[in-house]
């Protein structure tokens, strides 16, 4: 049985190491202008640059257009990726920067009242169910700030680690952590009064 174990890591790690290589080559040729480099690119991260920027923007009409901006000005600045870290976390920077530079529009920092969150809690006479649950989570996360939901999206959904989430969101660990525990801790506090108050009804 630890054989087996050994032997399915290492293919794993195998598999990994090849897709790694096969980045980098895609890379390198996009840098030099390949277009159909781009388009694999395109291709690999297209999916997963939509669902973060919809994370950190809370409004999925708009996580297409962000997600197309992060992409031009990623291929516009493609020279300045030295390959010192992993592709997706150089990308992922600019995902975020794009997404909070919209967030700093006018009208976007309106926060949902709390008496919102309290109807949608108690919407359903039997109580909260999945579809309920899932729509106080996002109404939760709406009044978390956008850099500090940012993080918690980049660990919680996209399993990025403390280094990579500083990477992409350039400040140091200390701060991620922070950030984080920041973060699940207002969750639990907005919880709680969202709760007290259904109670209340």
């Amino acid at each position: 049985m630890g054989m087996e174990r050994a032997d399915a890591l290492h293919s794993i790690i195998t598999a990994e190491a090849a897709e790694d290589r096969e980045e980098a080559r895609q890379v390198a040729r996009a840098q030099s202008g390949d277009e159909a480099a781009i388009d694999w690119l395109l291709a690999r991260y297209r999916q997963r640059v939509v669902r973060l920027a919809a994370h950190i923007l809370r409004r999925p009409g708009d996580a297409e257009d962000a997600a197309q901006e992060a992409f031009v000005r990623a291929f516009r600045s493609l020279h300045s990726f030295r390959g010192k870290g992993r592709f997706y976390t150089w990308l992922y920077q600019i995902v975020v920067r794009v997404c909070l530079d919209m967030r700093r529009l006018a009208r976007w920092d309106a926060e949902v009242p709390i008496e919102t969150i309290c109807e949608t809690a108690i919407g359903s006479d039997a109580g909260l169910g999945a579809v309920d649950s899932r729509i106080l989570v996002e109404a939760l996360l709406d009044r978390i700030s956008p850099p500090i939901r940012a993080t918690l999206v980049l660990r919680e959904l996209e399993g990025l680690d403390y280094e990579e989430i500083a990477q992409v969101m350039q400040i140091p660990v200390g701060r991620v952590r922070w950030r984080l525990h920041a973060a699940r801790a207002e969750f639990q506090k907005l919880l709680a009064e969202v709760m007290k108050e259904t109670e209340n009804v």
